[in-house]
């Protein structure tokens, strides 16, 4: 494996997270989830986005505010006591257990420690405040260990791109230095396009470039982004998305992108960005809402070529999309008596079905499972 590669999430064991009752996956380059509704697809990608809180320091804020502790158990914490979570990252292990802090419904570390991968060796961590022991300095070893897990999390990002209406975050200003790495709603794209544009770094430009040719490919209207920050209204400038059509000289705002296309953006300036910016991991949440067939293709091709570099954890119930896809790519998620199950594919199982059939197909055909539990 390449040292990039090394930084994949290769394994994920879970216990007790919400519909998880229990979990133990190998993780690839590109991992498509495919499942009904409420098998348990969200939840699955909501993992990741309490491990990034925790990585940051902000775990119980992030519980508070989806609710408390009790909603994390699975059927409860009278039913489920405790929530573990193993990781392995590269060369390194992360372990956690959690139990239900009764007295104010939150998440109190029962137990938390960092290993190198395949040793039997422990670098046990302690936070405060009920947060995680991977911010606390302690030992030399362990904190490499933890400096390293710590970094993969945070470099481990949600995205979400299902908001359109009048007030979704990427059609708001935005101050013109809100561009380090484009947040998990794109809340700064008009900020992060504007520095790949004018950056002096080729790699940038070129990125930037790409941006423009895909949405060209599936919104052959557009000629390209307008992109000037307004210096009167903060004393670092504010910027706004705005784009130019082919046949018109002046400039529309973001309101005036179709929802289809306004996402398509986002997701092309996600996967398509400088390689040095992009998350180690991507994680995704339904892309195909409100794309054309047309643009699912593009995009899926976008994720394939990203995936040779960085790794991707995507849901979908889209054929078109999943057609897309091999069969090694699939992890087919399916509930029974309330408690999710995921499966990798069985590629040769399907030898006969995949010389005539795509994967997509063959998941409308029932052949797989991911289907609604009757």
């Amino acid at each position: 494996m390449t040292d990039r590669q090394n930084t994949h999430l290769e394994r994920l064991k879970v216990q007790g997270f919400k519909s998880i009752k229990e979990l133990d996956l190998e993780l690839s380059a590109i991992n498509i989830l495919i499942g009904a509704n409420g098998a348990g697809k969200s939840n699955f990608i909501s993992l990741f986005t309490l491990l990034r809180n925790l990585s940051e320091g902000k775990l119980q804020t992030y519980i508070e505010k989806q609710g408390y502790a009790s909603t994390f158990f699975h059927f409860g914490p009278e039913t489920t006591p405790k929530i573990t979570i193993d990781l392995d990252v590269g060369h390194n292990g992360y372990h956690t257990v959690f139990e239900h802090g009764a007295n104010n419904d939150s998440l109190v570390f029962a137990s938390e420690y960092c290993t190198y991968t395949n040793s039997k060796k422990q670098f046990q961590i302690k936070g405060v405040r009920g947060e995680s022991g991977l911010l606390e300095e302690g030992e030399a070893d362990s904190n490499y260990v933890k400096k390293y897990t710590r970094e993969y999390l945070e470099d481990c990002r949600v995205y979400h791109f299902h908001d359109t209406s009048e007030t979704a975050a990427y059609k708001r200003a935005v101050d013109l230095d809100a561009a380090d790495f484009l947040y998990q709603d794109a809340g700064n794209i008009a900020a992060f396009l504007y520095r790949l544009k004018n950056s002096s770094e080729k790699l940038y430009k070129k990125a930037y470039n790409d941006i423009v040719d895909a949405v060209k490919t599936v919104s052959p209207y557009f000629h390209d982004f307008y992109l000037e920050p307004r210096t009167d209204t903060s004393p670092t400038g504010k910027i706004l998305l705005k784009w130019l059509h082919r046949d018109c000289d002046h400039p529309f705002s973001a309101n005036q992108l179709s929802d289809g296309t306004a996402r398509f953006i986002c997701m092309a300036t996600l996967f398509l960005q400088p390689k040095g910016l992009r998350p180690k991991t991507i994680v995704l949440d339904e892309p195909e809402l409100g794309l054309h067939p047309a643009a699912l293709e593009v995009l899926a091709d976008i994720v394939k070529a990203t995936a040779k570099e960085n790794q991707v954890i995507s849901s979908t119930q889209s054929i078109t999309f999943a057609n897309k896809f091999s069969a090694k790519d699939f992890i087919v998620v399916d509930q029974q008596k309330g408690a999710s199950h995921f499966k990798r594919v069985d590629e040769n199982a399907l030898k006969c079905w995949l010389e005539d059939y795509a994967m997509g197909d063959i998941w409308s055909k029932n052949l797989i499972g991911g289907r609604p539990e009757w």
